[in-house]
């Protein structure tokens, strides 16, 4: 035991090492990799603010009546008071070109390393460079371009507007294009700013660029590399930051650390167990386990320790031999009961199918009855004796022909719709038949679970209906469940689904309304990645409140107050949709505004 301990507590310490570093520093990677991430964003959100901020200088001064008249040529004092170098310096410029409307540069200023330059060696600002279209010249007064671009003298924002005057009013006189290097010196700010340690280069013509931000790791650092693209779309700066690996050098320590405490508590801990253990408490227990087994390989419960002993671990042992006589009883109490009990549930249950089968049976039979009583009122064998007697005039004898058709007429539709009433009794006669059938051959046994089409099955579940001459109830079938399969129980599933109907039914001729509806439809869902298809039978009867709601699938519980109710049909539904792997819920808006009920199936594997 003693060795059994020590080796317990070395594969605990092993045990714990490895989900520390299996676990704790992965989760310490992910965070030095969720701050390399974050680096990245920081350096793409701090250039995007630059690119914003000096489309707010271009957008203040873009819209105003003074650079309005100086783009159009009639303020030339407005050059010498504001297009100078200082402002340029106060605005953080680089370069700075006022363009009249026939996109003719009207001033420009260009600093390269803090020297005047001129702006026609730019090259992103020739005229003949197709590109350069959306920076001096615009289209509509609307027209913006900002963004970052590459030029001779290397990277740079740019943000160019069109001219307009200081309520936003047009036409446009040109445009004013404002621009600044991304040089050492931007760089240094924005690293200062963000704390970021980033950098950024530009991309060879041609070069192939990855899209995707790249994540590269090494012992010292986590570089991140992002491919930024210019106004046009096209891939031109590489930007790159680097983030030290000092998060998971922690964890590292960390988890030495913890690694080494576990290592000595767990010697401290074997060398007082193992006085412990040895008399006082490995052998009883051992005894204890050794009779706890017994009873788990034979089951039988009745088996007593009786381990004479004064100590808590005797009491335990009085304790469960008392626990084991207890639960000894009450399982054979509980097995008599349960059998009776399931004898009477599933006898209660069958009944009130075979009920809700009988119903269009007797309704169909008392069509029958009325039906053959229709030759009581006809008087075919006098109009026949009529015709035959000598002394019956011509014209008589024709009207009493046309009688004996038209009663043969009568009689031929009476026999149709006898007909099919005598269909109707004899397929519920078989769904009775099915029903016993089905109970006598797999009572003990788990029902077959078939690919069903609902449609299918509906066919025979809405016979249910009773049919009725006046203030019919009508029955709209969505299209889908001709469509839809389901992985059900044929039987089973004709129940539940003749169960909601008729109690849709009667729960519309309860609320007396004229124009009830039944409405069945059907959709496909998706529980916890399983493929599942919703049944819903709706109606506009009577509906429920909520305290109903929480009982209505209960056994024995039925909110009808007229007739012979037994409270198991919601019950028995319940039951047979969790056999077949559903679910059956019910909901309404309150009394006297109909209801839903959904029964939730497995769908038919492949299709």
């Amino acid at each position: 035991m003693s060795l059994t301990l020590v080796l317990l507590i070395a594969a605990f310490v092993i045990i714990s090492f490895t989900i520390l570093r299996s676990v704790i520093a992965p989760a310490f990677d992910e965070l030095e990799l969720a701050a390399a991430t974050s680096d990245m964003h920081r350096a793409e959100a701090a250039l995007r603010t630059d690119i914003e901020n000096l489309e707010a200088v271009t957008a203040d001064w873009a819209p105003w009546d003074d650079i309005y008249d100086y783009a159009g040529g009639t303020n030339p004092g407005f050059e010498k008071s504001n297009l100078n170098r200082p402002t340029l310096d106060n605005l953080g410029l680089d370069i700075m070109v006022v363009y009249s409307r026939e996109s003719a540069p009207v001033w420009g200023m260009l600093l390269v390393e803090s020297q005047e330059l001129p702006v026609a060696t730019l090259d992103i600002l020739n005229p003949d460079n197709s590109e350069s279209a959306g920076l001096i010249a615009h289209t509509a007064d609307e027209d913006r371009t900002a963004g970052v671009v590459q030029s001779i003298y290397g990277p740079m924002i740019i943000s160019s507007r069109p001219i307009l005057r200081s309520d936003d009013s047009g036409p446009m006189a040109g445009a004013v294009v404002m621009g600044q290097f991304l040089n050492p010196a931007r760089l240094s700010r924005l690293r200062e700013r963000t704390e970021v340690d980033m950098t950024w280069s530009p991309l060879e013509s041609g070069a192939p660029a990855e899209t995707t931000p790249i994540i590269a790791t090494t012992a010292a650092e986590i570089v991140s590399t992002n491919i930024l693209t210019d106004i046009h779309g096209h891939p031109f700066l590489e930007l790159q930051t680097r983030t030290p690996r000092s998060i998971s050098s922690l964890g590292s320590q960390t988890i030495n650390a913890a690694t080494l405490f576990l290592i000595v508590a767990g010697v401290v801990v074997c060398i007082v167990i193992w006085f412990m253990l040895n008399h006082t408490i490995l052998r009883p227990i051992e005894e204890l386990s050794t009779h706890i087994g017994k009873i788990r390989e034979s089951g039988d419960l009745s088996q007593q320790l009786s381990m004479d002993r004064g100590d808590e671990i005797g009491v335990l042992s009085r304790q469960f031999d008392s626990m084991t006589a207890d639960v000894h009883d009450a399982r054979q109490a509980l097995l008599e009961q349960s059998f009776k009990a399931g004898k009477a549930d599933t006898a209660a249950e069958v009944m009130h199918n075979i009920r809700n089968a009988m119903t269009p049976m007797i309704n169909g039979l008392e069509r029958l009855r009325r039906s053959f009583r229709v030759t009581e009122n006809l008087r075919v064998r006098e109009a026949t004796q009529q015709i035959a007697s000598d002394d019956c005039p011509p014209e008589r004898k024709e009207k009493f022909l046309e009688y004996i058709v038209a009663s043969f007429d009568r009689i031929e539709a009476v026999g149709g719709g006898a007909i099919e009433d005598l269909n109707v009794v004899t397929s519920q006669a078989k769904q009775v038949e099915g029903i016993l059938s089905d109970q006598e051959k797999f009572a003990n046994v788990a029902p077959v679970a078939e690919n069903l089409i609902i449609d299918e099955v509906l066919c025979d579940a809405v016979n249910v209906i009773p049919k009725e001459e006046s203030n019919p109830v009508a029955l709209n079938v969505g299209k889908e469940l001709g469509n839809l399969r389901v992985c059900a129980h044929r039987v089973g599933l004709l129940q539940v689904l003749g169960n909601l109907i008729l109690n849709a039914y009667e729960s519309i001729k309860r609320s007396g309304l004229e124009g009830g509806e039944i409405a069945l439809v059907a959709a496909d869902e998706v529980v916890g990645d399983v493929a599942m298809v919703r049944v819903t039978v709706r109606d506009n009867g009577d509906g429920f409140d909520n305290e109903i709601k929480a009982q209505i699938f209960q056994r024995g519980f039925t909110s009808k107050t007229k007739g012979n109710t037994t409270g198991l049909g919601l019950h028995w539904c319940a039951n047979a949709v969790a056999s077949m792997g559903g679910k059956i819920s019910a909901e309404s808006a309150g009394a006297g505004r109909g209801a839903e009920f959904h029964v939730l199936l497995p769908a038919a594997r492949g299709g």
